[in-house]
């Protein structure tokens, strides 16, 4: 249920993990999914104590930023007990608009958390394609934390989308279709040749050809 992130300094809301207010200087190391529970951090307080399951609402990389709400911050609990964190090269440092509950602000991308099924018998939604989703982990500009999938975020950049994102004036619609590139028709369970020869081509009703 753990995993490790790309080491973050950040502070702490104290509120949360203490009968104190304010906030301490930290580090998150790591994360820690549950399934059906909002995504938790571990931390590296500056006492030295290692606090884990820290919710992402009570992360900030400034101290004076005006909390948000955990809803807000993170609009889907985790998938599975078995996360993934991966950092996308082409996505590192870019800037995003973060669409939250109620409001939108603007941020960095950090990593990206996805789920792998918890067994091939209990998979949950990690395998329906309309329900699955990863969460982009993003430093928002106020420095409160977000993690929100990829319909929730508008990406921009100077060198080829620019300032002004709109994914949502195009019309794209929800993956639902489940892609498969085996079937029947291509059946070589008689043939023992090494190269196989090419197989003649068929179209069908909308003209896409087939081989």
């Amino acid at each position: 249920m753990n995993a490790d992130i790309p080491t973050l300094k950040c502070y702490v809301r104290l509120h949360h993990i203490s009968n104190r207010v304010g906030t301490e200087e930290a580090y998150a190391f790591g994360i820690q999914s549950m399934k059906a529970r909002a995504l938790g951090f571990h931390v590296m307080l500056k006492s030295g104590a290692h606090y884990r399951n820290v919710p992402i609402h009570a992360l900030t990389t400034n101290a004076n930023s005006v909390p948000r709400t955990l809803q807000q911050c993170e609009l889907w609990d985790c998938f599975s007990d078995r996360p993934v964190v991966h950092v996308f090269d082409y996505l590192v440092a870019h800037q995003g608009v973060c669409h939250m509950r109620g409001s939108s602000e603007r941020g960095i991308y950090l990593f990206t958390v996805d789920w792998l099924p918890d067994s091939l018998t209990h998979t949950g939604f990690t395998r329906i394609p309309d329900q699955n989703k990863c969460a982009h982990v993003m430093e928002l500009d106020s420095g409160n934390l977000c993690a929100l999938p990829t319909n929730r975020i508008a990406w921009c950049d100077g060198y080829f989308i620019g300032d002004d994102p709109a994914p949502h004036l195009q019309g794209y619609t929800v993956q639902s279709t489940v892609y498969q590139s085996e079937d029947c028709s291509f059946d070589v369970s008689r043939k023992d040749e090494y190269c196989y020869k090419e197989e003649p081509c068929s179209r069908d009703a909308h003209g896409v050809k087939s081989c």
